[in-house]
């Protein structure tokens, strides 16, 4: 009888093993799949801002489209540094003369800002007004931030099989750099 019962147990941890590996490794290559769709979307879509200097809705549709579209939800960060040089002058006897001194100043918006001139609150706006364009200048700094909001099926398998709670992302991506080009 003792017998049976450890048969009967080996051949359920053989039957979970061999169910649950090639089942994680499935779902692990499908999040390595999102990711490197998610980074190339980040990627083109970056590239595409800083190579025209602004933002459109349509971009900013086609690209919220393309991430999504591999099945995940995803909360999306962006962030433009506007960066100003300015020299510095000094008053010497009622005359300004200059120092040789810079002064550069960043000034971040956030994404609420830059969402705010792309889907303005006024609807009766076409997506193609120019109002409703934000315009960056060549030399500011532009970021994109992408993670998913919640668990991918690996993360959830995973977390069932090991008896833990992830709290982090599974996809992560980051993007940007400066502004090359003003093309409006």
């Amino acid at each position: 009888m003792d017998r049976a019962f450890w048969n009967v147990l080996a051949f359920l941890l053989c039957a979970v093993l061999m169910f649950l590996f090639p089942l994680m490794t499935v779902l692990d290559r499908q999040d390595d799949i999102a990711y490197n769709v998610v980074l190339a979307e980040c990627n083109r879509f970056v590239d595409a801002c800083r190579d025209t200097g602004y933002i459109t809705p349509d971009m900013y549709m086609e690209f919220t489209n393309r991430v999504n579209s591999t099945g995940n939800t995803y909360t999306i960060r962006l962030s433009h540094i506007k960066r100003s040089v300015n020299p510095i002058y000094k008053q010497i006897n009622g005359n300004l003369s200059f120092t040789g001194e810079y002064e550069i100043t960043h000034i971040k918006y956030g994404e609420n800002d830059i969402l705010g001139v792309l889907y303005p609150d006024n609807p009766t706006l076409p997506a193609h007004d120019k109002s409703r364009r934000y315009d960056m200048s060549m030399g500011d700094l532009f970021f994109v931030e992408v993670q998913n909001k919640g668990k991918t099926m690996a993360t959830a398998v995973r977390d069932m099989i090991l008896f833990r709670n992830t709290d982090y992302p599974a996809i992560f991506v980051r993007a940007g750099g400066m502004v090359r080009n003003e093309a409006y």
